[in-house]
């Protein structure tokens, strides 16, 4: 195994955006894996998909994957499962984002696409996604699992609990303290007050019209 060599699971639309992440920050993608039976044994960006998602008869130890799943909980159960059998999830941050020195990104499974901006003493846990041209303000913790999706503002000292996901152009404005677990705060929204476990969020400002199950 080249020490550089990547497999990519999920063949789709996120799969092909990973591809590039991947390549831009050193690695060689060489195979896909999805379980759709159409796209077996295809060439997807000039890699073949090369097996399905369960992985059965492929040994991951000390390889490494990217997981390009956009729904929080399943992306975290395979990074974890493959963990478990010695794979490799590493962070991907794009060249052209910008992370302070003094913030802390996780070493595993943490992608951070282009021009981000992500500012002093912020924290951004394991297995999380951080969409271009976001930028997350100075003491925000983002726990395990997160999406925060392309465009969006979320402000100072706010936490942002496991598996949250962040529309597209979503403004998270300082001054609340906390995105509860399970929340999904929908496209453009501007939330100006915390937001509890599994709610969904839409608006300016963000009214609460359901809860995830």
């Amino acid at each position: 195994m080249v020490r550089n060599d990547i497999y990519i699971i999920g063949a789709g639309t996120y799969g092909e955006a990973m591809f590039e992440l991947a390549k831009v920050c050193g690695y060689k993608p060489i195979g896909f894996f999805d379980d759709d039976e159409k796209k077996q044994g295809l060439n997807i960006m000039n890699i073949p998909v090369i097996g399905k998602l369960n992985l059965d008869s492929f040994d991951v130890k000390n390889k490494n994957f990217i997981v390009a799943i956009g729904n929080n909980k399943i992306r975290v159960d395979k990074m974890k499962q493959l963990a478990k059998k010695g794979a490799v999830v590493p962070t991907l941050i794009h060249p052209q984002a910008t992370i302070s020195e003094y913030a802390n990104i996780s070493s595993t499974g943490c992608y951070i696409h282009a021009n981000s901006y992500i500012w002093t003493r912020v924290y951004v846990d394991s297995y999380s996604i951080i969409s271009p041209s976001v930028l997350i303000a100075h003491h925000t913790i983002v726990h395990e699992g997160s999406f925060i999706s392309a465009g969006s503002n979320v402000g100072a000292g706010i936490q942002l609990d496991d598996y949250c996901f962040v529309g597209i152009g979503a403004t998270l404005m300082t001054g609340i303290k906390n995105i509860g677990r399970n929340a999904t705060v929908g496209a453009g929204a501007v939330v100006i007050k915390d937001i509890p476990d599994n709610a969904v969020v839409v608006g300016n400002p963000a009214r609460i019209i359901k809860y995830n199950s």
